[in-house]
């Protein structure tokens, strides 16, 4: 922990001696011409050659006199020269998201556009001079930009050279940013804190690596890794979009640290992430501010995280706080936060007069409530304007909504008629309440009537340009709800959204969901790819991880005319389940299906089960996956038991591979692949769900089954024993390493992995069955798994193989007791065809026998734990249709 004397040195530091943006650009250019200033993509720009374009587009400038000129575009090489260009020639630049919403109020001499990869768009304007007068700007003003949240407001923020200097070096030395450091656009130039990164790196002279991509995308990864970048910026929304994504874990070499602001963040959520960059030798700042005061008032020291994860922290170099009692509050030590330093604003801009004023503020009142903690920091404890106050109830939204965040409120909002909560698709269900129960804990807690407290169920929460919760627009979308009491599913005009709410039993279905996202797996895989590629077009590999929106669009612009590819595993599943019924029948003797199958099952299961962020939602979907696979064997053999007989206790609990006696031959080992597929999906659930271990998968995707196939392999060649012998093939410690290997078949993602793995297959397989057509059909199945996940297939065999790979599990199950009967008055082959159509009818029925009775109370609640819309329509038909097959994974 930093000791006091030193937090009191930094609660009243003075400003630091600095140098404009120009001059430091300026100075670097001349005493280091080949230190990199810029990188974008293979292009390297040095602070000589930013010095010197800067220099020159700043001559170039056309304009009359001293002028507004509107500055937007992607973050490019491009936007900051002439961003730096327009300071440089005493222009005054309004950064805008939207050229549209300011266009018309700030009479600009010109707009500038700027595209990466093209050239500069300079449009000027005639609208200065239709007003018949020159545009007086003030002196000092040096950059003009819109206010955190202010969409579509006209009111500007106007910020002087000072206040960019004094903060961007304030920043810069609690950062302890050199030369060697290399930050990254993660956020956009219009926001003020994208901004603050160009700034503070600058006069650092460090550089900056400019891209568009989004923090979850491969290539802004790529990006970081290639350019060896030392620091990442994000807002609250950047976290939560690493944590739904695989890219969670910020395991890069180069990287020193990261920084939060835009927002408060959740401290558990703070500590996660310091947790997470600690164990990388990465450190973790937390700060706060505002456009008004240029960027940055505060930051937490990252040594203080641990013990104050909700703080601000203390104030930058130069800058003050004080805490101003506030007549809506009467809790001691608490007050609004009043903030002086250099980087406050001149002032607000409502008006094109305004731009002559001067600088109106000593003080800022940032309009937070805060209090000063025993450790010298300070935190947030609720907002003057988050009061909103209801037939005489002060209600404090803030708080409110962090004693809901248990009960899966994600966001609260309201106004003087309504009181607003927002949570995500799902999450109310998880809560174990309904919409109704919530409401009425809300009119508990506030004493609020319940006519006037409204829930928002939402797939995405809408937010600011800065990426903070959109309260209005919250307060706008209950208003719309109320007055459609019976909401339609979000994009259900959609093709995609139609199949996915069908065949998932899902009516929340929004563009920004995915197949994985919604709780799709290798069972509803299959039934959802034929139906989607029943409506034309074709599918693209990775489908299953494409947003609604991105998957129709890549359906609609491609061709019936391309023969459409099949993936490898309905193609495994569907040989393997009938090379199964033909070797049980004596029909033809081809044995070696189901061990095939435990590969295709690690497949599948890496790439579903390993897509779930989270370790509850893991969890979850293991435990739910083992009972819709489990549950349905087990009821099976329970109702043989009662009819017929001959299946042991061990056989009902689906544990007869380790329980059931080598002298008891009578239904021994017929379900031996479901009480190993049941054991399986349990421990690598129970594996994943350790912190530490998951972490390590996730930063070794590849390696992390290998390792896990080492011990494995050593039952397989009977270097380690484990039990009698006699039943070795059907053992889950004896045949996991299949499971394992399909696993790393998955993660296999290049052409050296992929001859790893193909070899471990060929010195695997051999010799294990004793059998060598058994062996020569599993060893086939895994490299044609490796090395072509998908075979192009005419459309029609698509529908055929899609429908017996989707029955299997059915198929399998009753299977033992169709064919004896059949065959004894039918020619085998008539009944092998007719034992699979039997499986295939039977799942078709209990599909339709589940639909129909989850439509019969579709209107109705299904457990006191549901929503309204959560039928058992949807619970019954899950459960079928995610026990269709022989491999089940999530």
């Amino acid at each position: 922990m930093e000791s006091a004397p030193n937090i009191s040195r930094v609660l009243h530091a003075q400003p630091l001696a600095v140098e404009t943006l120009q001059a430091s650009l300026h100075r670097v250019g001349r005493t280091d011409p080949t230190r990199t200033a810029l990188v974008e993509g293979d292009r390297i720009v040095t602070y000589a050659e930013l010095s010197r374009r800067v220099a020159e587009t700043a001559e170039s400038w056309d304009l009359l006199q001293r002028s507004v000129v509107v500055l937007s575009g992607d973050s490019c090489v491009e936007l900051i020269v002439a961003y730096l260009s327009l300071l440089e020639a005493r222009h005054v630049p309004l950064l805008a998201e939207r050229v549209d919403s300011v266009i018309d109020v700030w009479r600009p001499a010109a707009v500038v556009t700027c595209r990466a990869g093209e050239q500069m768009h300079v449009v000027p304007s005639a609208r200065e001079h239709q007003h018949g007068r020159e545009q007086a700007l003030h002196p000092d003003l040096a950059l003009l930009m819109t206010t955190s949240g202010s969409t579509g407001s006209p009111k500007l923020v106007r910020l002087s050279s000072q206040n960019l200097i004094s903060n961007a070096h304030a920043i810069a030395d609690y950062l302890r940013l050199t030369a060697d450091d290399r930050g990254i656009t993660s956020l956009p130039m219009h926001y003020c804190y994208g901004l603050s990164v160009l700034h503070s790196h600058l006069v650092s002279g460090a550089s900056l690596v400019l891209t568009t991509a989004s923090v979850v995308d491969p290539c802004f990864r790529q990006a970081v890794t290639d350019h060896a970048v030392t620091n990442i910026a994000g807002v609250p929304f950047t976290f939560d979009l690493l944590e739904q994504s695989r890219f969670s874990d910020l395991n890069f070499p180069s990287l020193r640290f990261v920084t939060q602001a835009g927002g408060r963040m959740a401290p558990e959520m703070v500590s996660r992430w310091a947790r997470r960059l600690s164990e990388h030798g990465a450190e973790l700042f937390v700060m706060y501010g505002q456009t008004e005061a240029t960027a940055r008032m505060t930051y937490l020291p990252p040594s203080l995280v641990a013990t104050c994860p909700g703080a601000i922290g203390v104030p930058v170099s130069g800058g003050r706080i004080r805490l101003q009692r506030h007549p809506a509050v009467d809790e001691p030590g608490v007050g609004e936060i009043v903030y002086e330093g250099p980087n406050i604003m001149m002032g607000y801009a409502e008006h094109p007069d305004d731009l002559a004023k001067g600088h109106e503020l000593r003080e800022l009142r940032t309009g937070d409530l805060g209090r000063l903690r025993p450790e010298g920091v300070y935190e947030i404890v609720g907002r003057v304007s988050r009061f909103v106050k209801l037939f005489g109830l002060r209600v404090d939204l803030d708080h409110l909504e962090r004693t809901l965040a248990h009960l899966g409120v994600v966001a609260v909002a309201g106004n003087d008629s309504a009181l607003v909560a927002a949570v995500l698709c799902g999450q109310l269900d998880d809560s174990g309440m309904n919409a109704d129960q919530l409401r009425r804990t809300i009119s508990e807690q506030t004493r609020l009537p319940r006519r006037c407290i409204h829930i928002v169920d939402c797939d995405v929460l809408p937010r600011t340009a800065s990426g903070k919760v959109d309260g209005p627009a919250l307060v706008t979308m209950a208003a719309a709800a109320s007055a459609h009491e019976v909401a339609q599913p979000a994009s259900a005009h959609h093709v995609v959204a139609a199949v996915f709410s069908d065949v998932l039993g899902r009516d929340d279905v929004g563009d920004h969901d995915t197949f994985v996202s919604l709780g799709g797996d290798s069972l509803n895989y299959i039934e959802c790819g034929i139906n989607l590629e029943a409506l034309g077009g074709t599918l693209p590999q990775d489908w299953h991880t494409r947003t609604v929106a991105d998957l129709e669009h890549a359906m609609t612009v491609s061709t019936r005319s391309r023969v459409p590819r099949l993936d490898t595993t309905v193609l495994l599943r569907t040989f393997s389940i009938c090379a199964i019924v033909a070797t049980h029948m004596r029909l033809h003797r081809f044995p070696g299906g189901a061990h095939l199958l435990l590969a295709v099952v690690g497949y599948n299961f890496a790439r579903f089960q390993l897509s779930i962020s989270t370790t509850r939602a893991r969890i979850t979907s293991g435990v739910r996956t083992a009972a819709r696979v489990g549950l349905p064997a087990s009821a099976w053999i329970g109702i043989n038991m009662l009819i017929a007989g001959g299946y042991s206790v061990g056989a009902l609990a689906l544990v007869n591979n380790y329980t059931g006696s080598p002298w008891r031959r009578e239904g021994r080992w017929q379900y031996w692949f479901f009480e190993v597929f049941v054991q399986l999906l349990v421990l690598s659930s129970a594996i994943l769900a350790v912190p530490a271990l998951r972490r390590l998968e996730r930063r070794a995707p590849f390696w992390f089954p290998l390792v896990l196939l080492t011990p494995l392999l050593a039952f397989r060649f009977q270097m380690w024993e484990l039990g009698d012998h006699y039943n070795y093939l059907f053992r889950t410690h004896t045949v996991a390493w299949l499971f394992v290997l399909g696993w790393a078949v998955h993660q296999a993602t290049n052409a050296w992995q992929k001859l790893l793995v193909s070899a471990i297959a060929i010195a695997s397989v051999p010799e294990f069955f004793g059998r060598n057509q058994r062996e020569m059909f599993v060893l086939a199945g895994l490299l044609l798994l490796t090395w072509l996940p998908a075979i192009p297939l005419p459309r029609p065999i698509h529908r055929i193989l899609g429908v017996i790979a989707s029955a299997s599990m059915w198929i399998f199950l009753v299977h033992w007791q169709v064919w004896p009967p059949l065959d004894a008055v039918l020619q085998r082959e008539v009944a092998y065809l007719l034992t699979i159509l039997v499986g295939i009818v039977v799942g078709w029925t209990i599909s339709r026998a589940t639909s129909a009775i989850g439509s019969a109370v579709a209107s109705g609640e299904v457990t006191r734990h549901g929503v309204a819309t959560r039928t058992l329509k949807f619970r019954t038909r899950q459960i079928e249709l995610e026990a269709l097959a022989s491999m089940r994974s999530s």
